[in-house]
């Protein structure tokens, strides 16, 4: 009987720790990540997908942009477009929201979830444009499942942006920008969990980004200026060489950020981890891009890949 006891005693106190140690797991995997879907510029690029990041928790999955190679890598990943809970663009540039018409209307004839679209002006013509011109082929999928048109388009939650917005979204707090790119173009900043991550999309620089992304975890940036192998670049060494360089190609419309520039914004956000995204063709230099870099920046710094996962 005394070692039945002790016995019981000792399976229960093992029981009780592993309980102890799954919550305590399941409290630490309740963060907020960043996985790559695509990291590659407008030009067409056979080792990468165009740009894309998924942002997910526990409960909730945000794509954020979504181009050529989208649904392939995030049928890669496992993830059914279905169980998406949210579409978010940045801009309509063709290079950044190209899939999110199919995306949609997936989403649409899948299961009868809603759906939350967020994207700048315009973004409420362009779903309203698509879902008329698709509107029979929409129909005869849901009539399949005895479903109705007009009645499963009230499942979309749209959000047409200006940037400076705040809201929340299944727990996550989202925050808006505005950015100088070629055309209206918004920021994202998600906290959740006391963890955050920023995704600027396109842009040009701005002393608006710094404070917009201070002390976040993770922000995913415009790779513009990336030092590529075979080609020459001087390192740029303080803010009024870079002024310098800037003013004599004011002539030109500027659409993307240089290293200099974004490694400053890190810098100024005391960000954690800094990934550089939308990459054209070629090889990049990561040596030469870093050494730039790090003339700001001494944080972590990723060259992202297709598929890579980031967690803060």
């Amino acid at each position: 009987m005394y070692i039945f006891k002790n016995n019981f005693y000792f399976l229960l106190s093992i029981l009780f720790n592993l309980f102890i140690i799954n919550t305590l797991s399941l409290a630490q995997d309740d963060t907020i990540t960043a996985t790559i879907i695509g990291s590659s510029a407008a030009n067409y690029n056979p080792n990468r997908a165009n740009a894309s990041v998924l942002i997910t928790t526990k409960d909730t999955k945000i794509l954020v942009d979504m181009r050529n190679g989208t649904k392939d890598n995030l049928y890669k990943l496992g993830v059914d477009s279905k169980d998406i809970d949210a579409l978010f663009l940045t801009h309509h540039h063709i290079d950044h929201n190209e899939e999110f018409v199919p995306l949609l209307i997936q989403i649409l004839i899948g299961k009868n979830n809603e759906i939350l679209v967020v994207g700048p002006p315009n973004t409420s013509k362009f779903v309203s444009t698509n879902l008329d011109l698709y509107k029979e082929d929409i129909e005869y999928r849901l009539d399949k499942s005895k479903r109705n048109f007009d009645e499963r388009i009230k499942a979309i939650n749209l959000k047409e942006l200006k940037g400076g917005e705040t809201f929340e979204f299944n727990n996550i707090k989202i925050s808006t920008l505005k950015v100088p790119h070629t055309i209206y173009t918004i920021a994202y900043r998600f906290d959740y969990n006391n963890h955050s991550i920023v995704i600027t999309g396109d842009t040009t620089y701005t002393e608006e980004l710094a404070p917009f992304a201070k002390n976040s975890d993770v922000l995913i940036i415009d790779s513009g200026g990336m030092i590529m192998k075979g080609k020459k670049s001087r390192i740029i060494q303080n803010i009024e060489e870079n002024e310098r360089r800037q003013n004599r190609k004011k002539d030109r419309v500027s659409a993307h950020i240089n290293l200099f520039e974004s490694s400053l914004i890190a810098k100024n956000a005391n960000v954690k981890k800094l990934v550089y995204t939308h990459f054209v063709p070629g090889t990049i230099d990561e040596e030469k891009s870093l050494e730039q870099i790090r003339v700001n920046y001494n944080g972590e710094v990723i060259f992202s890949q297709d598929l890579i996962e980031i967690k803060p």
